[in-house]
């Protein structure tokens, strides 16, 4: 009998969904796997496995199996040479059953799983988490094919998760090398063809064509071997004649041979000694073993004992009409060869015998059996205290099978019926064939062949997209834990480098840092993992002052959505001078305007900002000065107001405007000797195309600079709702570099301020810089964060995936007051916020194919009415929102779908 391993393996991959050649065809290290539904397990592997309160089983797997219509996987083994096969179990290299073998497997939490074959169906190996009572962690199954029994395939059944060790792979392999085997049992059955004649101290004989070794120069039979002798046999070492005690001798009859004692038959208390044994002399074992042979101690020579569970033996030859009491007692011994043999009867120790069954050797019928329904009532078995066997009612035809409790490797077999007995229950009787059940095992290494297939986690977040909002601002992710779930640290996000990127309106770059750090607890009850962190940069965009910093909170929510929150939000200053600008063509005039920055173009309308300065009359009214402003940011031009006539706001004086002095007629802005205004003061009106929070106006000393108790400077603010500020007398200096000295004009509440008007009351002075200052609530550099988020399982293998979060900065240029910039193939959330007043977004690099299409989240107004034209090559969403506002957003090159969209933070 051989065990050929066919090369086919049961793999189960640990990941969720079946894994194999039909389900997953690539990568490769899913192809080969052989994952199956766990609902398609044999009823009675299943069945078992529910009976031993397994659980409820994770994967499955079969042999061979690929997934594909009508597979039913293939066999692992085969058995060849036309055994006749008596059973197929899992057992250790030895062939005994699998017993708390280590499996060098381990549990999750770092428990050692235990190998055991099942002691109701051997056809089961059971991986239990450290003892025998443990929770069962996978068990395989072998499913035998062909009739008579030709192979079998194995089946896998996973419960929990096992611990791989390479955490650089999801993707690893465990098997159990050399941990599991696959043996086949056969009945082994002895040939006494050519057995020596007459009265024997003992006979040793064996199975047909037995294999041998050579040891030492002895050839020795390394299957099993069976000695015989009678109950009581001489001590022939010892020099007595094997005559004075029990012999053994066989008969044929014209049929098998068979076994008797002394006289031929077993009489009343006779009996014949069966001890199985390994090793045996080839030699001295028939049919090599003569007459003179058969009666030497010395010749019994073996090298070990072959330790049984069952056999049976046949009863022949019975006296006719009658019926025979036989009696079974099993021993254990030790090795105890040639002249010690005889001695070391009386050192056995007896092992129990547990059933007996009786079989109509015609008919192959269990006719009477101590441990099922078969009852014959002619035939009783009982067993006494120590574990031995009587069996009434015996006939000639009937074979006798007994199994113990534990090994055996000795078997007397009894006349038991009394020395006195009369009648014709108590027959002589002849033994004939003696078998050996499920001994011959061979094995097979099987356990390379059971492989387990680890999960990873995995990753993914997308890009957010967003603007300088104080509102919270939306992404998306996803994960999975995989099977073996994650580790105590969950998910982790990092600040890539802890720096940041921002982006300055003329496109240059300067770095930021910042920090984040996980907070407590995360994850929170909701499944929310909680980070916040600090971002400290020039975001006002000004070399000049001390850089900020802002917090910040990201919370990745267990719905997928993650959210970038702005504590404080941005308060960007932006901050123009006139020392940047250069004068539009024309000129000397009294209207000129002043772009900022220079620009080698002077044609309006400019890129640059667009300041227009004209002289005005001192007494002029303020409603006509607001004409030549303009209501808000719309600003008349230069032209618009450089008219013949001129209007009769404006004086006719040339406006200078340069480095070396902002002025009328002149560089220098000069005011009568009168403290009260009058018609021959000078008076300009600076209005930036910008609205602002503020305006800071310098003031040299080439002309004694400004003494506030002698000199009277003015100002007046023109509000964005053309309302205006007092006349207020400048009578606060600050203190400038080179002996300049400022004063700064600001905004008084919400409004902000569309222009300036400057009159000099007495005095003179000389004004060289100008800067506007736009203070908002805002970036005034675009912002780039990286941030690196993390899982790692609990078998320590990882999965990370990088994103981005972008705030874009207001457009102070252009049609658009926000352009949104996402990247192409990636997952991007585009935020809008609808609380701002500006209302004019357009969105660039937004995917919407068919294997990815990006997300617009509104934030800020969650009754807003959103309306979608795709008419054009561009998707127009118009949202109008609560208050009545109208934010249009314009998305390059889209057709957008209304489940692009999602309502986001209130």
């Amino acid at each position: 009998m051989a065990i050929g391993i066919t090369g086919v393996d049961v793999t189960l991959d640990e990941t969720a969904g079946l894994q194999n050649l039909t389900a997953t065809p690539d990568p490769v290290g899913d192809a080969d796997d052989n994952d199956i539904l766990v609902s398609s397990l044999p009823l009675s592997f299943s069945d078992r496995l529910t009976a031993l309160g397994a659980g409820t089983a994770t994967d499955a797997a079969l042999s061979g199996y690929t997934g594909a219509g009508g597979d039913t996987g293939s066999d692992a083994f085969t058995v060849t040479d036309g055994a006749t096969i008596t059973d197929i179990s899992f057992v250790d290299s030895a062939g005994a059953p699998l017993d708390g073998a280590v499996s060098g497997l381990f549990t999750l939490d770092g428990t050692s799983i235990l190998l055991y074959t099942d002691t109701e169906n051997n056809n089961i190996v059971l991986g239990r988490a450290g003892s025998a009572t443990g929770a069962i962690v996978f068990a395989a199954y072998i499913e035998e094919t062909g009739s008579p029994v030709s192979g079998g395939k194995i089946w896998t059944v996973e419960y929990q998760p096992l611990k791989h060790p390479d955490a650089t792979n999801p993707d690893d392999s465990l098997n159990l090398l050399d941990k599991v085997f696959v043996g086949t049992s056969q009945d082994l059955e002895f040939s006494l063809a050519n057995a020596p004649s007459g009265q024997n101290l003992f006979l040793m004989f064996t199975t047909e064509d037995p294999a041998t070794e050579t040891v030492n120069g002895v050839v020795r039979i390394t299957d099993p071997t069976i000695i015989a002798t009678g109950k009581d046999p001489a001590n022939q070492s010892t020099g007595v004649n094997i005559n004075t005690g029990d012999t053994i001798n066989t008969s044929q009859a014209g049929g098998p041979t068979t076994f008797g004692t002394n006289s031929q038959m077993i009489t009343e208390q006779e009996g014949i000694r069966y001890s199985f044994v390994t090793g045996a002399r080839q030699d001295v074992t028939i049919p090599n073993l003569d007459q003179n042979e058969a009666d030497v101690e010395a010749n019994i020579d073996f090298t070990d004992v072959v330790n049984a569970n069952k056999a049976s033996f046949d009863v022949v030859q019975l006296q006719s009409g009658k019926s025979a009491v036989v009696k079974i007692s099993a021993f254990s011994t030790a090795v105890e060869s040639g002249t010690t043999f005889i001695d070391g009867y009386a050192n056995d120790s007896l092992v129990e015998i547990t059933s007996v069954r009786v079989i109509n050797i015609s008919t192959g019928l269990v006719i009477e059996n101590s441990d099922g329904p078969e009852d014959d009532s002619t035939i009783t078995i009982s067993f006494d205290a120590d574990g031995v066997a009587t069996i009434t009612g015996v006939k000639a035809g009937y074979r006798i099978e007994y199994t113990t409790t534990e090994d055996h490797n000795r078997v007397l077999v009894e006349n038991g019926a009394a020395v006195d007995a009369r009648g014709n229950t108590h027959a002589d009787f002849d033994i004939g064939g003696f078998t050996l059940l499920q001994t011959a095992v061979t094995t097979a290494e099987i356990g390379s062949k059971i492989i387990f297939d680890d999960d990873g986690p995995a990753l993914a977040f997308g890009n957010l997209i967003g603007t300088g909002s104080v509102l919270p601002q939306t992404g998306f992710w996803s994960h999975s834990a995989g099977a073996d779930g994650l580790d105590a640290n969950g998910l982790d996000i990092s600040l890539l480098n802890n720096q940041f990127t921002l982006v300055r309106p003329d496109n240059t770059t300067t770095t930021g840092t910042g920090t984040l750090v996980e907070q407590s607890p995360s994850p929170d009850g909701n499944g929310a993992y909680q980070f916040a962190g600090t971002l400290t940069g020039d975001f006002d965009n000004n070399a000049g002052t001390t850089d900020t910093s802002v917090d910040y909170t990201l919370t990745a929510f267990a719905n997928g959505s993650y959210v970038l929150d702005l504590v404080q939000g941005f308060s960007s200053t932006v901050v123009l001078s006139t020392a940047d600008g250069s004068l539009s063509a024309g000129g000397p005039d009294p209207v000129r305007t002043l772009l900022i920055p220079k620009t080698n173009d002077p044609t309006i309308p400019s890129a640059s900002e667009e300041v227009v300065f004209f002289s005005a009359k001192a007494l002029a009214s303020t409603s006509d000065i607001l004409t030549g402003i303009g209501l808000g940011a719309s600003d008349p031009t230069e032209a618009q107001l450089q008219t013949n006539p001129l209007p009769s706001y404006i004086d006719p004086r040339a406006m200078n405007v340069s480095t070396s002095g902002i002025g009328v007629a002149n560089n220098v802005l000069q005011g009568d000797n009168l403290v009260a205004i009058g018609a021959t003061d000078e008076s300009f009106v600076i209005n930036p195309e910008t609205l602002l929070t503020g305006m800071k106006v310098f003031i040299d000393n080439s002309v004694a600079g400004y003494n506030t108790a002698t000199e009277d400077l003015y100002y007046r603010i023109y509000y964005e709702d053309g309302s205006t500020s007092d006349l207020i007398e400048v009578n606060t200096l600050t203190p400038e570099p080179r002996g300049q000295v400022s004063f700064l004009i600001e905004q008084e509440g919400s409004l902000l301020i569309d222009a300036v008007q400057l009159t000099m009351g007495r005095g003179d002075i000389k004004i060289p810089v100008i800067q506007f200052i736009q203070e908002t609530e805002s970036l005034a550099s675009d912002i780039q964060l990286t941030f690196n988020a993390t899982v790692t399982d609990r078998d320590g293998d990882s999965a990370s995936s990088t994103f981005d979060a972008n705030l874009f900065a207001n457009d102070l240029v252009g049609a658009f007051d926000y352009t949104l910039v996402g990247t192409g193939g990636e997952a991007d959330a585009f935020n809008v916020d609808l609380s701002f007043d500006e209302n004019l977004y357009q969105v660039t690099g937004f995917d919407a194919d068919a294997n990815l299409r990006d997300t617009l989240v509104l934030n800020g107004d969650q009754t807003a009415g959103v309306q979608i034209n795709n008419n054009g090559t561009d998707s127009i969403v118009t949202v109008t929102e609560t208050g009545g506002q109208v934010t249009t957003i314009t998305l390059v090159g889209v057709a957008l779908v209304t489940s692009d969209i999602v309502i986001g933070s209130a």
